[in-house]
């Protein structure tokens, strides 16, 4: 995704349809140098499947507004909480 537009979109309306309930976010760190701020974050959910979700993300703020976002994602892990697949 790229453009306000669409992380927008996918927050306010898609990411509902994914995550139906339970939703949590640990923040795990702040870090600032000059106008750049990171903050690394662990969320929690229940998926729309009954499965728990797990991950790690990373938002990269400049001048106030977040300018990327990184998921960290083992995509086995993934597949067994989005699919319920094994490996």
């Amino acid at each position: 995704m790229v453009g306000r537009e669409q992380i927008a979109h996918l927050l306010g309306t898609e990411i509902w349809k994914l995550f139906t309930a339970n939703v949590s976010v640990d923040f795990r760190g702040v870090h600032a140098d000059g106008n750049v701020v990171v903050v690394e974050e662990q969320m929690r959910a229940t998926l729309a499947n009954g499965n728990a979700y797990d991950n790690d993300y990373c938002f990269e703020v400049k001048g106030g507004l977040v300018h990327r976002v990184c998921e960290y994602v083992d995509k086995a892990k993934g597949n067994r909480m989005v699919f319920g697949a094994n490996d």
